[in-house]
């Protein structure tokens, strides 16, 4: 990943969305280049996660969708809610 120095300030605080999750690597090289930048990481949202990763890099973190199975026989993929739903989560306006 690589991100031009004056594409940050220094102490920026930041939300990483991620597209899709297995077990966490891009959150966490995210994580990582924002720390060399002196950013503050505030929250990680996820669009759907890996119900199946062996071991999960990153712990907090918020998705809305869980990926359950993929038949490719069949074409058809299982979701589930995310653990947005099942949190206590508040939301300032």
């Amino acid at each position: 990943m690589v991100l031009s120095k004056r594409s940050l300030k220094k102490g920026s605080k930041v939300l990483v969305v991620d597209d899709f999750m297995k077990a966490g690597g891009t959150v966490n090289g995210m994580k990582n280049l924002l720390e060399e930048f002196n950013a503050e990481m505030k929250g990680i949202g996820v669009l759907v996660e890996s119900e199946n990763a062996e071991e999960r890099l990153v712990d907090d973190y918020v998705s809305l969708l869980k990926l359950s199975d993929v038949n490719e026989k069949n074409k058809q993929i299982s979701l589930k809610e995310g653990n947005y739903f099942q949190s206590n989560l508040t939301f300032l306006p």
